[in-house]
């Protein structure tokens, strides 16, 4: 099999962007559609299918037709990426579109730019493309998963349903079957996922109606956070902030509507102060010292919001 560099100097740089479209879609969701290379490159059925059958060609053993569905599907045994894509960049080109300014040897940025706290391989390529393509497909995966709340890092079936990223991290949105509390839908770190196993061709494997987005109050309901500089910070410090977050000069509060599923994560990355009276008085007590961006001013409508589902 030809490697993505080597076909680029054989072939049209048009085609070749075609064929790394067409591998990307099959690893990453396990099925390309020659409707989708239409819209994608905006180009007829005619050359839609002569891409189609020049990836057969050039990358043999990583498609075939599904007769059922009537759709180009990845041959998941014998597939052989013609990318090998960074995890992340794939992950940004799914939630983003694809770009072919990604892609293995393209031209340079145009403007300097370097990601700060990229670590390399820090995310499994293998777990990933699992993972976006049964999100994709409508189904589960079994997998083990290290959470930082829980000791049981046994295999769990989980229904993956919507990619996340929280300015640091990837993450998705996912239905745990396993989960004894019944706390169904969860947020899950690509990076503490690992043996994952596709549930395609298990009945059982199918996301059943009641797995959904749909029927994750946490995901539907948005909550209004109103914030205001905590009390503690000088003037110096609240200053930087209004800057970081977009509040105008000498204000000190900004509300902002927020998924509830994102609610816990962002008490975190914004160092919001959400304690209750005694806990702040245990903590006054205990000479104990933490820093907050922000005070939570309507903790109680929070509360009762988060409490209705």
């Amino acid at each position: 099999m030809q490697s993505y560099e080597n076909l680029k100097k054989e072939e049209k740089s048009n085609l070749v962007e075609r064929l790394a479209y067409i591998d990307f879609k099959l690893q990453f969701t396990g099925f390309v559609k020659r409707s989708e290379i239409g819209e994608m490159f905006n180009v007829a059925d005619a050359a839609s299918s002569k891409a189609l059958s020049a990836y057969s060609l050039w990358c043999k053993g990583n498609m075939e037709y599904d007769l059922s569905q009537k759709v180009n599907v990845i041959s998941r045994d014998s597939f052989n990426s013609l990318l090998m894509l960074d995890a992340e960049v794939a992950l940004g080109m799914l939630a983003n579109g694809f770009n072919k300014n990604k892609l293995p040897g393209a031209s340079t940025t145009l403007i300097p730019y370097e990601k700060i706290d990229r670590v390399p391989n820090k995310l499994s390529i293998d777990c990933v493309a699992k993972i976006t393509r049964a999100l994709s497909g409508g189904y589960a995966i079994s997998c083990k998963y290290y959470s930082e709340n829980s000791s049981n890092h046994n295999f769990r079936t989980i229904v993956p349903l919507a990619l996340m990223h929280d300015g640091t991290s990837w993450l998705f949105r996912g239905y745990d079957r396993d989960d004894s509390a019944k706390l169904n839908f969860k947020n899950f770190h690509f990076s503490r996922v690992s043996d994952v196993i596709e549930l395609y061709n298990d009945d059982d494997g199918k996301k059943e109606e009641k797995e959904g987005l749909s029927n994750d109050k946490e995901w539907n309901l948005r909550i209004p956070l109103e914030l205001r500089l905590h009390s503690t910070l000088d003037e110096s410090t609240k200053r930087k902030i209004r800057l970081e977050f977009g509040i105008p000069e000498r204000e000190d509060e900004i509300m902002i509507p927020v998924r509830c599923s994102f609610l816990w994560i962002l008490l975190r990355k914004w160092f919001i102060d959400d304690r209750s009276e005694l806990e702040k008085l245990s903590d006054n007590e205990s000479k104990v010292k933490k820093f907050y961006k922000f005070e939570l001013i309507n903790k109680e409508t929070v509360l009762f919001l988060k409490n209705s589902i």
